[in-house]
Formats: C-alpha cells, sequence, structure tokens
C-alpha cells in the first residue's frame, strides 16, 4: 500500500506540473504592439503592450504596413494613416471639425488674394468671401504643419496683418479669430472619455508679448489633483467636445488642447455660461512619467474596443 501510495503523489505531482505548464505557455502568448512613432518620449511603451491579436499604435506616424484589415491582413490599427494626416494638417484638421460641428474658433483662408471664411451649411464646407478689414481682429496666422507653437503669429490689427503677409506664401497658413481666454487645458481623449488631463499655466515671469499662447517654453503642466487647476463647471461639455472633435478627425485616441474662459468677469462677477473652443487635436503627446503611465492602461481598452467593433 505505502508503494502503491507513492506512486499515486509522484503521478499527481507530475500532472499538476504539467498543467502548469501549459498555463505558463497560455499567459506568455501574445504579440506585442507595434509602436509607430519618431518621438523619444514613446520608447517608454515599447514592448510593454502585449495583446491576443496584432496591432500597430501610431503616435503621428504615416507609415503604411501591409498586414493591416484595410488591406485584407488581421492587423488592427490605432489610429490610421489617414486620421494621422487629418490631424496634422491644421487645414485638414479645421476642414474635420467644420464638418461634424466641433466648436471651434472661427477660420479663414486665402485664395488668388481674397479671404474666405470657412463655415458649415447644410453638413457641407462653404466658402464665404470676407473683406481683409472686415476679418475678426486680432487673428492669429496658423501654418498649416506648424507645432508647438512654431508658425504661429498674433496680428493685432490690419496693418499687422498687411505688413506680415510681404513675402509668404499665403497657400501655406489658415487664420482664426483669437480667444483670450485665460484658462487651457489638455485633455487625453479616446472613444470611453477623458483618460488624463492637465492645465497649461503660464510661467509668472512671461513678458507680455509672449503670454497669448501657451507651450512648455512658457508654461508648466498642472495635474488635476492640484487646486490651481480650477477645473471648469462645464468640464462634462468640454470632455465630450474633445471626443467629438476625436472622432471628426477619425482618431482613436488624441491629445486635444482647449481654450476656456475665466469663471468670473473682469468685474468679478459669476459667469454663468463658460465659452470654451476645441483649439486642436494631437496624435503624438510628448510623454512623461505619468503620461506614458495612462497609455499603458488605456492603449489596450482602445485595442480590444476596436477589435470588437
Amino acid at each position: 500500500m505505502a508503494k502503491l501510495q507513492k506512486k499515486s503523489v509522484k503521478k499527481s505531482t507530475a500532472t499538476v506540473v504539467k498543467k502548469s505548464v501549459k498555463q505558463v505557455k497560455k499567459v506568455s502568448s501574445g504579440y506585442y504592439a507595434q509602436i509607430r512613432s519618431r518621438h523619444p518620449s514613446h520608447s517608454v511603451v515599447r514592448n510593454k503592450i502585449k495583446l491576443p491579436f496584432r496591432t500597430v499604435i501610431r503616435f503621428g506616424s504615416t507609415t503604411e504596413l501591409e498586414d493591416t484589415i484595410d488591406k485584407g491582413g488581421g492587423r488592427i490599427e490605432i489610429n490610421t494613416v489617414e486620421a494621422i494626416k487629418n490631424s496634422a494638417s491644421k487645414l485638414r484638421m479645421k476642414n474635420c471639425f467644420t464638418l461634424k460641428n466641433v466648436k471651434t474658433a472661427d477660420w479663414y483662408y486665402v485664395r488668388k488674394n481674397n479671404f474666405y471664411h470657412i463655415k458649415n451649411h447644410n453638413n457641407q464646407i462653404q466658402e464665404v468671401v470676407i473683406a481683409v478689414e472686415n476679418l475678426p481682429y486680432p487673428i492669429v496666422a496658423k501654418h498649416h504643419f506648424g507645432s508647438r507653437g512654431n508658425g504661429n503669429y498674433l496680428l493685432n490689427s490690419q496693418q499687422e496683418l498687411q505688413t506680415w503677409m510681404k513675402g509668404k506664401d499665403l497657400s501655406n497658413y489658415l487664420f482664426e479669430r483669437f480667444y483670450n481666454y485665460v484658462r487651457e487645458y489638455r485633455l487625453h481623449v479616446s472613444a470611453n472619455g477623458c483618460f488624463y488631463t492637465c492645465r497649461k499655466m503660464l510661467k509668472s515671469d512671461i513678458p507680455k508679448e509672449d503670454r497669448w499662447f501657451r507651450n512648455d517654453s512658457n508654461s508648466v503642466w498642472v495635474l488635476e489633483e492640484n487646486p490651481l487647476f480650477d477645473r471648469p463647471a462645464n468640464w462634462t461639455k468640454i470632455v465630450e467636445e474633445s471626443v467629438k472633435a476625436l472622432k471628426a478627425t477619425g482618431l482613436d485616441f488624441g491629445a486635444c488642447d482647449v481654450r476656456v474662459q475665466s469663471s468670473k468677469t473682469e468685474k468679478g462677477k459669476k459667469r454663468e455660461e463658460i465659452d470654451f473652443i476645441i483649439v486642436e487635436i494631437n496624435s503624438a503627446p510628448s510623454f512623461g512619467d505619468i503620461t506614458a503611465e495612462k497609455y499603458l492602461q488605456e492603449l489596450p481598452k482602445i485595442a480590444h474596443l476596436k477589435k470588437n467593433k
């Protein structure tokens, strides 16, 4: 009996070990998401996202792959090439926003020396000629492919505009009405909503001529738990409109910059309604430690959501 019992235990142990090996193989199987990006800060997500299906995740990259679903393959695309192109060009982005009625700044472009105001009319782009003296000064000239504030110019009057225009190829620019709202936020969004946000807050020593915009050179990033974040009362609406901007361009994730009115008037009276505008959406935001952590949590959710569509 003792011998039989010993043999039985040995067999049982071997079975458990065999099952354990099988389980390890099952857990370890899968595919690392292919990360397409030139930005060095995105290296922290390489070889970190493992999924049971092949994926490519694009941060600003327009490199085509041959095995994506639209080409008959099985690879899921997170941010398609077309969506990246829509967000990389400010002209294409603004057209997408206008077609989908995203709450963005009034905008204009020049063709054959005429300024045109671009509007949505019955879900189609409408171009209305506007005289240069009737533009809503101040306006901001934006290069179609400017980034991080480069290629943007604040023009306070018709005279400033006409001086600035000399010698420039205006087909490379669009023009926006300037909204001097004191708060600006970046919302990292997916179809699930906002998964991370910060406020861009001006540094105290920035000269007046550089206080009309917000970027890394003149601002600090304030986290949501900081009282200085000053969460707007209409935050839910801002999130909804940011997701709308995301979907308008076709992106699966993006960093949406939003300018928001102060909660009080110049006389200190509380505003009943707080206005805001969607400035732009970016498919390749730079990562800090917290941003990377948030994306590592959100990207698998986005991939599974797209896989199950």
